[in-house]
């Protein structure tokens, strides 16, 4: 079944895209019916889903497979979405121009074959963070191009997150309460009958909980199609989330909430009886996984406090880059049986070639609802600048969207993709690092301005002032990227074209 997308999101139509009854402007942000939603959808991503597209049917010549067959057979499960996700399918491809049977077909197979099933996670608490408040990260590793979304649902949170150009659901976001969430994906049987894919499962959160404690109440009672390890972050504490498809077992959720320290998640089970389930055969241990998560506990040891910055210095760690020997993985881990291990695509890396977004989230404490930030590099971090988004921007959405409209549309993802022809592998990451120091110092001044106008009650202003801020330093990161690349250097991707 494909993953699918909770009734919504969407507001404004873009041109040329047809009628939803809101004025005819360029798509900024989401909110309205799921029919809504995929117009609106459609029109505000419609380059950058194109590509992805062209892509996955790349991807299915490469390998003799049928188009025609996988689109039949996407159709033929079509009976299995709930209405509000066809709804919104349907008019996604109107906008998008994409044939409505080739969006099913990408959301079905493209998830399990063009993305590479991967990510790194960490998690912080308590007296592992500088200032005791809650963090949490993501590096997304997969094959296709990302778009920013800001979106505010009929009956829900507001939330700003990140997902594949096309896809429905959420990779990663933090929402108005102050809750981020991500996931990783785990190596264990599919069930797509069953269940709601982890995407689905991360906007159901976003737009439902206001802690940690409900994020896992409402993870631990969904219909789950896949594996997957969520990360979870609020104002107080972190946690790792560990699920097996349901129709395997129930209970089929496990969780360790972290109070104070540093913890790391990557691409097998480390809690019971998950792990025990593994050891004994179900599923595997993945080599690339282990390598990943043995240098997260490594960089863990080296820093057991951190803050924002430091973790950003994670998500680009190359330890391992290129093709790391599994031969010692395995040697490192003589506990593991050895029919149990699975080698995989070469992921040694947190940072690794198929990267292609990140997130660290910082949940604020006193000002949860506005100050709570989502550092986003919109691409793979060696090769995109982080810039910071307060959940504040939600009460400013019209204005959000218009200064981050380089990220929603697929332009800045795209921008930053033609930097993998400069230079050599990691060696922008010292200029994004001496960029990020100055704008960090500027969001210093700007979420002290932003603090200052909360305590006088002054919300409206607060919110408009960090909508303003982060816009800027969001458009001087694009900039910052254009002026790295080399015109003469062919792009790897489509560039997707500024309006």
């Amino acid at each position: 079944m494909v993953s699918v997308t909770l009734a919504a999101t969407v507001p404004v139509m873009a041109n040329g895209g047809g009628s939803t009854g809101k004025s005819d402007v360029a798509v900024l942000y989401l909110s309205g019916t799921p029919r809504e939603m995929g117009l609106q959808y459609g029109a505000m991503a419609k380059d950058a889903i194109v590509e992805n597209i062209a892509q996955f049917w790349g991807w299915v010549a490469e390998r003799g497979l049928s188009k025609d067959a996988l689109i039949a057979d996407a159709l033929a499960d079509e009976s299995l979405l709930p209405l509000f996700a066809v709804e919104e399918l349907k008019g996604m491809a109107k906008t998008s121009g994409v044939p409505y049977g080739e969006l099913l077909a990408f959301n079905e197979f493209g998830d399990d074959d063009l993305q590479q099933h991967a990510c790194t996670c960490f998690i912080a608490a308590g007296t592992g963070t500088v200032d005791g408040r809650a963090i949490s990260s993501k590096n997304r590793d997969l094959n296709n191009m990302q778009v920013l979304l800001l979106v505010e649902p009929d009956d829900g949170y507001k939330f700003i997150g990140m997902m594949s150009a096309g896809a429905l659901g959420v990779s990663q976001g933090i929402n108005e309460m102050g809750v981020a969430i991500g996931h990783t994906w785990m190596p264990v049987p599919e069930y797509y009958e069953a269940g709601y894919s982890p995407f689905l499962v991360n906007q159901i959160v976003m737009e439902q909980s206001a802690d940690v404690s409900k994020s896992i109440a409402l993870i631990s009672e969904l219909p789950k199609a896949e594996g997957a390890t969520f990360v979870l972050s609020d104002p107080s504490v972190a946690a790792f989330v560990e699920t097996v498809p349901s129709v395997i077992n129930s209970p089929d959720t496990v969780w360790q909430v972290l109070a104070d320290g540093v913890g790391v998640h990557t691409n097998h089970y480390v809690m019971e009886p998950f792990h025990s389930w593994v050891m004994d055969g179900f599923g595997y241990f993945w080599t690339v996984s282990f390598a990943r998560y043995d240098r997260g506990l490594e960089l863990i040891a080296e820093n057991p406090v951190v803050d924002a910055p430091k973790v950003i210095e994670f998500t680009r760690d190359l330890e391992n880059w290129g093709c790391g020997s599994p031969g010692e993985v395995i040697d490192a881990h003589p506990e593991i049986p050895e029919d149990t291990w699975c080698y995989g695509w070469p992921g040694y890396s947190i940072c690794n070639a198929r990267t292609v977004s990140a997130s660290v989230f910082c949940c604020d404490d006193q000002y949860p609802e506005e100050m709570s930030t989502m550092w986003m590099a919109i691409n793979n971090p060696a090769w995109s600048p982080y810039v910071p988004l307060h959940n504040g921007i939600l009460d400013e959405l019209p204005l959000a969207g218009e200064l981050l409209s380089d990220y929603v549309s697929g332009y800045a993802w795209s921008t930053s993709s033609k930097l993998r022809s400069t230079g050599e592998w990691g060696e922008l990451i010292p200029t994004f690092e001496a960029w990020e120091a100055v704008k960090s110092a500027e969001n210093v001044v700007n979420e002290d301005a932003a603090r200052s106008l909360l305590s006088d009650e002054d919300v409206a202003g607060a919110c408009l002032l960090l909508t303003e801020a982060d816009g800027a330093i969001a458009q001087d990161g694009v900039a910052l990227m254009e002026s790295l690349f080399d015109s003469s250097a062919e792009a790897e991707l489509l560039v997707v074209p500024r309006d």
